[in-house]
């Protein structure tokens, strides 16, 4: 009976098989190579062409991967991922934005500061509205061709055209997997994830000029459920951002759930910032297992609209700073809390719930916790922090930025190790600071409070800069 029924399975699988091999014959493919629609380097119009006629095959097949292979070296304009599509760069593989921003498509959604209404219509190399399942996979590189951008080349910071396109744009987008590949010389800011849910950035390279304004590295916007890890990054601007910018479509959800660990950093500006630009909620956050080395400023949470900023942890870090050009924000801090209003009538939230664990910090300037006005920072911890002052190089300091800010954004505050102003119930929990050889005259005290009800600073040990001083000023 066994042989009849096997021999039975094989005559009807005789049977079958052309059907099977037509089926398999007219399966769409799941590579989608762009020089096979046309990719050639030579023109920027139809590579750009070709690789969004690969996309959309791609996708309109039910998804796969669209590959740059080796070896292409291709400059484009605006690229539109869509659903169910990886963009594969290979090792070796080029994809540089235009030198001309007029190639661009614009797209006005994308404010660049809450005050710019309408915002700007600004460009973008490689973009995505609404897609799902999408990925940048790879070893190859997208790059924003910057000084094509510069109008003159600063010796600290570049003065440029008022238009440059941002790198990578990705808006209202589920379910997005961004890994391996390099990101350099960005004309704009780098990466932006606006309005998205669910993604995975894992492993990139962003490697930006640090003399080119605006050129964040990563930037988390009205965004959900985001992990960032394993990341190197360098640029001139902030390396990673959270905001919650305010639309002109009246779009309100929080940046919400999002864990950055294992990162190499560097900045001119700030290296993890949360805000300033809040319109709403940005909370539920965990910074982790970082380096911040050669940067302005090292993390901060900074509140400069009506949104908050709460249940938010930052664990073992090493953090250096020092003091650079007063044309980028930030003046050496390790740590920054702020809160305090962008314009004239700005309403103001509240920072909350905020806690530094295992942090071990060499700086030019000491970390500060400020408000011009109670009621707008609360429940700060600091545990296990330490703080090394040592003497500013090429810019002095003696002071401390605060923009942007209506009452003015640097003022002159001498440096401490620790500054509160405003701030109510700060825990200090084996905590130090400690100075280096020759401090100037505006270094102080290791701890300086002002208006800072429900302060618990035994667990803060350290002296003052210079004799005579004493160690913690609370007044």
């Amino acid at each position: 009976m066994g042989n009849l029924v096997c021999t039975h399975f094989r005559s009807l699988l005789l049977v079958l098989a052309p059907a099977f091999a037509v089926a398999a014959t007219d399966a769409p493919p799941r590579t989608y190579d762009v020089a096979a629609y046309g990719a050639t380097g030579g023109d920027i119009r139809a590579d750009t062409a070709a690789i969004q006629r690969a996309i959309d095959a791609c996708s309109a097949h039910g998804g796969g991967q669209v590959v740059v292979p080796s070896g292409a070296r291709l400059t484009i304009a605006t690229i539109v991922l869509k659903s169910h599509v990886d963009l594969h760069l290979e090792r070796g593989a080029l994809l540089q934005g235009s030198p001309h921003h007029g190639d661009f498509t614009r797209f006005s959604s994308l404010p660049v500061t809450f005050d710019t209404r309408p915002p700007p219509k600004i460009g973008v190399i490689v973009y995505a509205d609404g897609a799902e399942d999408i990925a940048i996979t790879g070893p190859g590189r997208i790059d924003g061709n910057d000084m094509a951008y510069v109008t003159e080349a600063g010796p600290n910071i570049y003065s440029c055209v008022e238009l440059r396109p941002f790198a990578v744009v990705l808006r209202n987008c589920t379910h997005i997997l961004l890994r391996d590949f390099s990101l350099t010389n960005s004309a704009f800011w780098t990466l932006r994830l606006q309005g998205c849910d669910d993604a995975l950035i894992d492993a990139l390279r962003i490697d930006g000029d640090l003399r080119m304004p605006n050129n964040d590295g990563i930037d988390i916007d009205w965004s959900s459920n985001v992990r960032l890890r394993g990341c190197h990054i360098s640029t001139g601007d902030d390396c990673i951002s959270l905001k919650t910018a305010p639309l002109s479509d009246g779009v309100s959800r929080p940046c919400e759930n999002v864990v950055i660990s294992g990162c190499t950093l560097r900045s001119r500006s700030c290296a993890i910032v949360l805000g300033c630009d809040v319109g709403g909620p940005i909370r539920d956050v965990v910074v982790s297992d970082c380096v911040i080395k050669d940067s302005h400023r090292g993390v901060a949470v900074r509140l400069s609209l009506e949104g908050s900023i709460e249940r938010v942890l930052f664990s073992n870090l090493i953090i250096e700073t020092r003091i650079f050009d007063p044309k980028w924000w930030g003046r050496g801090e390790p740590i920054q809390i702020a809160a305090l209003p962008w314009t004239v009538g700005s309403r103001l939230g509240v920072i909350r719930d905020i806690r530094f664990s295992n942090l071990i910090c060499n700086s030019e300037n000491g970390a500060i916790v400020f408000a011009d006005d109670p009621g707008h920072i609360e429940n700060i911890s600091f545990d296990r922090v330490s703080i090394h002052l040592s003497t500013p190089g090429a810019f002095a300091g003696g002071q401390q930025d605060l923009r942007p800010n209506d009452r003015g954004g640097l003022r002159d505050i001498p440096t401490s190790g620790f500054i509160l102003n405003n701030a109510s119930g700060v825990a200090f929990r084996d905590c130090s600071v400690t100075w280096g050889p020759n401090p100037p005259d505006y270094f102080k005290y290791a701890l300086d409070a002002s208006s800072s009800p429900g302060l618990a600073d035994a667990g803060l040990t350290g002296e003052a800069a210079h004799p005579g001083l004493p160690a913690k000023f609370i007044h």
